[in-house]
């Protein structure tokens, strides 16, 4: 079986058809009912298998199965997945009917598909780990349906991706100012090169995902009034805006004039960031998880790492929207010990666990108070108390109305994505820009429209103007 992602999982696949699809592709049905036998490593009544895809996260996960299992007084086994390879792992798990009973979630599904299909069970949480949680942490539609709970966060909605992080040894020697605008970056890189000792940036550019994150991002924090490419208040799609125009400009002038390390064009994300740590390159655009997957790769490298923010073109303060978090944690819905898998996801509440979440300097915790008393690098604390300033709420059609997730269920994958037309424009393969954001516009919109119709004909109570929010203010969490 080829290696699924995320989108490709989704292709084709509604809310209505994932059971029949389960069904195709695997010995036995998939369970009718919370309690269906023959869940993963839930044996017994008296073990448990997990599993997550959180690289930087893998020794403070493989202790904390030791330690709370044996508070608990169950036998807990980790797994550490690839994230490229997670999504295949646990459809294969499925198919022979032995998903882990607790899993991160990268099914890249709606939670109303997952709950029809039998992939998770109702998460039950006592009173007092409700209590550590921020206000807002649940909500309908992506984390609980008709009130009952499915999931669990395991990090802040607060927090962008395309931070720009910098060697703070190499700016004091070559004499740069941490960059706030496009100019005020390109007088960095040209500092860096001119002084001749140190490659000037990297990323991660053979990773057309990280791509398009990143300038996603950029174009957001730009003024582009929307998110991935989607006008909030219109719902239509239009990644042919000049703020898109205008960040992917900005790295095509970096490629161009030779200020990326040889060799960036087929970097993947350790790649990137492996070079960045060795401790010769003046920038790398990464997101917040950078400095724990540095800390991997050379520790010594840490006290050198720094950070600017997020660029903007004229250097504004950045305003960026995140959506509320969804489901990361899951239990399966075949497990044969829901009990003991609450128990566990429960202690990611614990004020102890997302402290040791923030010292890992991965994605900022779900409870950010517990940063300020962290043993982290300066630089890592003040990115999350300007993530906590500059990101706000954003609207999600299916928090105002579920039924969306039926249509987002049978979304097409759309090629070539923004990462690839990234990819081609600063390779040379592709001339006309606009013309290429325009066509993919266009095939967005074809996409939406289809899967508005196919859902609609199922019976969903669902429309394009689920996707129009006329009254989204910049800068103001929006509210419903």
């Amino acid at each position: 079986m080829s290696p699924w992602t995320r989108r490709t999982f989704l292709g084709g696949v509604s809310a209505a058809s994932v059971a029949a699809f389960l069904a195709s592709c695997s010995d036995s049905p998939p369970p009718t009912s919370g309690n269906g036998g023959g869940g993963g490593g839930g044996g017994g009544g008296g073990s448990l298998e997990w599993w997550d895809h959180f690289g930087g996260l893998q020794n403070l996960h493989r202790e904390w199965a030791a330690q709370e299992g044996e508070r608990i007084g169950t036998a807990i086994t980790y797994s550490y997945n690839e994230p490229g390879r997670a999504t295949e792992a646990l459809q294969l798990a499925n198919q022979s009917n032995s998903l882990p009973d607790v899993y991160s979630n990268l099914l890249g599904l709606p939670l109303p598909a997952l709950v029809d299909a039998g992939w998770v069970h109702p998460l039950e949480l006592s009173d007092e780990a409700m209590d550590r949680l921020p206000e807002g942490s649940f909500v309908e539609g992506l984390t609980m349906l008709d009130g009952v709970i499915y999931g669990l966060p395991a990090f802040t909605d607060k927090q962008y991706i395309a931070c720009t992080w910098y060697n703070s040894e190499i700016a004091e020697e070559v004499g740069f100012e941490p960059p706030h605008s496009y100019d005020e970056m390109r007088e960095a890189l040209r500092a860096i090169a001119d002084h001749g000792e140190y490659a000037p940036m990297t990323i991660a550019l053979g990773s057309a995902g990280r791509m398009g994150e990143q300038i996603n991002d950029l174009a957001q924090a730009g003024g582009f009034p929307g998110f991935e490419g989607m006008r909030y208040d219109t719902g239509e799609y239009a990644y042919d805006h000049d703020t898109y125009i205008n960040a992917i400009e900005l790295y095509k002038e970096i490629s161009d004039n030779g200020w990326l390390l040889p060799g960036t064009n087929s970097l993947q994300i350790p790649d990137a960031r492996g070079r960045f740590a060795a401790g010769n390159i003046g920038f790398h655009i990464d997101g917040p998880y950078s400095p724990g997957g540095v800390r991997s790769l050379n520790e010594d490298f840490l006290p050198s790492m720094a950070v600017a923010g997020m660029l903007t073109p004229e250097g504004e303060d950045v305003v960026a929207t995140r959506g509320a978090r969804g489901s990361d944690w899951l239990i399966s819905g075949t497990t044969d010990n829901p009990e003991a898998a609450s128990a566990l996801i429960e202690t990611f509440t614990r004020d102890d666990y997302q402290t040791a979440l923030a010292v890992g300097m991965d994605q900022p915790p779900l409870n950010l108070d517990v940063v300020a008393d962290a043993d982290v690098i300066e630089p890592w604390a003040w990115l999350v108390e300007e993530f906590q300033q500059r990101v706000f709420r954003a609207p999600q059609a299916q928090v105002r109305n579920v039924e969306v997730g039926e249509a987002l269920a049978l979304e097409q994958p759309v090629s070539p994505a923004l990462g690839d037309i990234i990819q081609g424009y600063l390779g040379g393969d592709i001339s006309d820009l606009r013309q290429q954001l325009i066509d993919l516009n266009d095939a967005h919109n074809r996409m939406r429209d289809s899967a508005i119709e196919r859902a609609a004909d199922e019976g969903a109570n669902v429309s394009r103007s689920d996707w129009e929010f006329p009254d989204w203010e910049r800068g103001v969490d929006y509210t419903y």
